[in-house]
């Protein structure tokens, strides 16, 4: 299995002197990343999935044996279920608060930079520190309300632990959301607001028409966002775990929680089982159903009629295969006929069509909520929280909208109590950390003496050198890779050289859990487990992405005069990247390090899984065996709250170097042009 590794990797670097030749070199680097992080794991999982191969053995092919066991699954098909309803309602309310934020926040004055600034340092906190600490809340909260009578809790009622990871995880989302929209909303012309105010118009049709204004790259995002939701492991996760088992979660492949996600599910199958065939043959179905969601966020950018025709077999084709993979239903299979009937009738009878069409969706909505209602958890259906948004957000039915106002107080109310969620959050850490008692609620007695202990006595220290070291080595490892190949994507008209470019794009939309499992046995084959190198090469690739379209915005926007005037002064290629465009880029570049930089600082699963040893433990690792899973008795809040304080402060002086980063509005100023890049 090795020899078959380092084959691939040496084919593919003659592969890149072959076809790039003068751009080899600084094309190289990048393209290995990409090949080693992101392609390599999906084409390992479909060649280990027909081997039984457990760690350090030798490889045995079964053919389809695993994949007749994750069809088989009860438990892994009911984790399909509460992962579609969990990411639907996660990221629909979430985009209904921070669109309203936005709006708020969209004109900053000096109140609305106050108010940006403590939204941007929500987004900052580490989730390792802010998710434990909402925990420690949450597990005060319920002892509180438990005097009323009321019984609210995360570790014992499942209804409780998914209501609390879908709010946790939503306002952990609302600041980078808000920013992005913000970022939309600053490209809608002016006068746009102006005519609204000039016409009366009230705050319901002002969001209805800027929704109008952004929704070509605000819908496809909100489907990008949904794909992030539904493979999404660390917040719930460092939460709940997997939540208290739900009726028919007792099942003998998998127990089934009611935040039992798919990356849950497939973390606990790895840590369980060390067979990589059965956890590639899951790896790859969980990568199917994310791929579905992948093609309606492209779809949604499409036209008319081509976006309905499309959005329609997709609906056509989602039900027919719950209807076979899940559970047989014939009404499964009348909504699969009727989305495909449909098609026929977009190029003739468009009225006719545009009626049928939600009459439809209202028999797939009420499908829907009899299933829920009659088998409960067992009754959420995956193909309708599919079809339902994919095609409202297609066929963008005109409504009229009441023209009214939200009241001023509660207007405001709302505007800043958001942000100073984020402010009482930190409070609570502080206060935590320099309690004296070891519990989730501050006793009122204070002392610094946690401090000391865990700096000098417990040496976190040495676990912030070893997340220092993480955030320089992937820092080095993505400028040496990207920015070369930014400049060469600038400049080149080679196909392959596009392609990368998609891969980088839209691979890490693709990779979660389900691609760490195979990176996992190929990195353990390549001896990079259980070291700070193959955690950079992770952390790096994640950042590629963003950096890419920072950088080759910005090279893109150098005149080309400059390179004719090198040209004409003898000035070879790589001589004028060295001098000319990379001094002229560090302004960008060091942009995109601090970005690095701030995702290494809040790197969680990546070490959870491929760091062992205790002396390599990152500063996530360590405050995670502070705050221990939920339900665990040696938790230690003060010693959490005092190491998070430590924590915290590196990433606050890094927040105040990158909000121009963050409020830019082009790539020019370092910022993300959403409407070009979605």
């Amino acid at each position: 299995m090795s020899v078959i590794l380092y084959t691939i990797i040496s084919i593919a670097i003659i592969t890149i002197f072959i076809i790039f030749k003068r751009d080899a070199l600084m094309s190289l680097p990048v393209f290995l990343l990409v090949l080693l992080v992101t392609l390599l794991p999906i084409g390992w999982a479909i060649f280990l999935s027909f081997f039984d191969l457990s760690a350090g053995g030798e490889a045995d092919f079964v053919g389809g044996i695993y994949f007749q066991q994750v069809f088989a699954d009860d438990g892994f098909k009911l984790s399909i279920r509460i992962t579609s309803l969990w990411a639907f309602l996660k990221v629909s309310l979430e985009f209904i608060v921070s669109f309203y934020l936005a709006l708020l926040l969209k004109e900053t004055g000096k109140i609305g930079k106050f108010l940006l600034l403590m939204l941007g340092i929500g987004w900052f906190v580490p989730s390792y520190i802010s998710v434990n600490a909402w925990r420690a809340m949450l597990l005060f909260i319920g002892r509180y309300l438990e005097h009323f009578g009321f019984g609210f809790n995360i570790s014992l009622q499942p209804m409780a632990a998914f209501i609390a990871s879908i709010i946790v995880n939503v306002l952990l989302s609302i600041p980078l959301t808000t920013f992005i929209i913000i970022a939309m909303l600053r490209n809608v012309p002016r006068e746009i607001g102006d005519i609204l105010a000039i016409d009366g118009c009230e705050d319901s049709i002002r969001a209805s028409v800027y929704f109008g204004q952004i929704r070509y790259a605000l819908i496809p995002f909100y489907f990008f966002q949904y794909v992030r939701a539904f493979k999404g492991f660390s917040t719930i996760y460092l939460l709940t775990g997997s939540g208290p088992i739900v009726p028919g979660g007792f099942t003998p492949r998998t127990l089934v929680g009611s935040t039992s996600t798919l990356g849950i599910v497939l973390y606990q199958k790895f840590s369980l089982y060390e067979n990589y065939g059965m956890l590639s043959a899951y790896s790859l179905v969980t990568g199917i159903f994310l791929m579905i969601w992948i093609l309606v966020a492209f779809i949604s950018r499409f036209r008319v009629p081509a976006r309905h025709r499309l959005v329609l077999i997709i609906a056509s084709g989602v039900h027919i295969m719950s209807a076979f993979y899940l559970k047989w239903n014939i009404h499964l299979f009348t909504l699969s006929l009727l989305y495909f009937l449909l098609i026929w009738l977009i190029p003739y009878y468009k009225r006719v069509f545009r009626v049928l069409a939600i009459l439809v969706m209202a028999y797939d909505a009420g499908f829907f909520l009899l299933q829920l209602l009659r088998y409960g958890w067992s009754g959420i259906e995956p193909s309708t929280l599919i079809s339902l948004p994919a095609l409202l957000l297609s066929l963008r039915y005109r409504l009229p909208v009441p023209n009214f106002s939200v009241p001023v107080l509660l207007k405001q109310s709302f505007k800043f109590l958001i942000p100073f969620i984020s402010l009482f959050l930190l409070t609570y850490v502080v206060l935590l950390g320099l309690s004296v008692d070891n519990t989730p609620y501050p006793s009122g007695k204070w002392t610094l003496a946690n401090l000391e202990k865990v700096f000098f006595v417990q040496k976190i220290w040495k676990n912030l050198f070893n997340t220092l070291w993480i955030a320089i080595l992937s820092s080095t490892i993505l400028f040496i890779s990207i920015v070369p190949f930014s400049y060469v994507y600038t400049r080149s008209r080679k196909p392959l050289i596009k392609v990368v470019g998609v891969v980088i794009l839209f691979g890490s939309i693709y990779a979660g859990m389900h691609t760490l499992l195979p990176l996992y046995e190929i990195f353990d084959r390549l001896k990079l487990t259980d070291t700070i190198f193959g955690v950079s090469l992770i952390v790096a690739n994640q950042s590629l992405p963003i950096a890419f379209v920072v950088l080759s915005g910005f090279f893109s926007s150098i005149p080309r005069e400059f390179r004719e005037v090198a040209q004409l002064e003898g000035v070879g290629e790589y001589h004028y990247f060295r001098k000319v465009i990379v001094p002229l880029g560090l302004p960008v570049i060091f942009s995109v390090i601090i970005y690095n930089v701030v995702n290494a600082w809040n790197s969680f699963t990546i070490p959870l899984l491929f760091i062992e040893s205790a002396r390599l433990m990152p500063l996530s690792l360590k405050l995670f065996n502070y705050a221990g899973e939920i339900g665990s008795y040696y938790t230690k809040w003060n010693l959490f709250g005092a190491a998070s304080i430590i924590g915290i402060i590196p990433v606050l002086f890094l927040f105040r170097y990158s909000e121009r980063f963050l409020y830019a509005r082009f790539l020019g100023e370092g910022g993300i042009n959403y409407e070009q890049h979605f």
